[in-house]
């Protein structure tokens, strides 16, 4: 356990909330803090699981201000109501970005319902986290192309691409070419790709996640331990990335 522990970090993507099928588990408060103490990690960004369960995230984000950095998980199907509510998040909750699961919740990335939520993004300096890797809704081409029409939108392509070899591949295309394009790790399919996105996207736009609690934490930390960085570049995917990215 002490090679897993010994460096601090920075959780960039977990959820918080009951998922039912297919996955039928279950991870609360309890669970994260005990994971955060185990696996010393200092702060995890958090979101809900679904579109209509954000107070979770809101009830811990509240309890433990310290740990907790939380997202909006924003349906953009939803038009007006969604864009609203986000607003409200961000105006009155203090939330710190926002997350997009399209796959989940049935657009397309770079849909014109994302514009809104992009734009409010922007409006009030907070980053927009997308899920990445499945078809037809959640590719890399398409975050490229959300990137491309908002350039002073700092955007997280979650997973990095996720399993697909071919999306781990243009999530890293989409990064070098779009610099407002950020890299997290969790659920990528390649350790060897996380260090080729370290050396040709930047040493400073890959960020650690664990996306819990559908992965844990050994193996996601393990890809990228074993990914072929040296120490000061562990710290930086693992800690100093994040904590740069989120202002902290």
């Amino acid at each position: 356990m002490e090679h897993f522990s010994r460096l601090k970090k920075i959780d960039a993507h977990t959820h918080i909330g009951a998922f039912g099928s297919p996955f039928n588990i279950d991870f609360n408060t309890e669970r994260l803090l005990e994971q955060m103490d185990i696996y010393n990690i200092e702060k995890t960004i958090l979101c809900s699981s679904s579109a209509y369960s954000n107070d979770d995230t809101l009830k811990a984000y509240k309890q433990h201000p310290d740990k907790i950095i939380p997202l909006m998980w924003v349906n953009c199907a939803q038009g007006q109501p969604a864009y609203d509510l986000l607003e409200h998040y961000f105006r009155d909750e203090h939330f710190a970005g926002a997350k997009l699961q399209s796959l989940f919740d049935g657009y397309t990335a770079d849909a014109p319902c994302v514009d809104p939520v992009a734009e409010l993004c922007e409006k009030y300096g907070k980053p927009l986290f997308v899920h990445s890797g499945h078809p037809p809704f959640s590719l890399p081409w398409q975050i490229g192309l959300l990137a491309e029409r908002h350039p002073y939108l700092p955007i997280v392509m979650i997973h990095m691409g996720h399993a697909h070899g071919v999306y781990v591949d243009a999530a890293i295309t989409m990064a070098c070419r779009y610099d407002n394009i950020w890299l997290e790790t969790s659920g990528t399919s390649m350790s060897c790709q996380i260090k080729n996105a370290y050396d040709t996207v930047g040493h400073d736009r890959v960020m650690f996640g664990i996306d819990s609690p559908f992965h844990h934490p050994t193996v996601e930390i393990q890809k990228v331990m074993a990914c072929g960085i040296d120490e000061n570049g562990l710290e930086n995917i693992f800690y100093n990335n994040a904590k740069a990215f989120m202002r902290l």
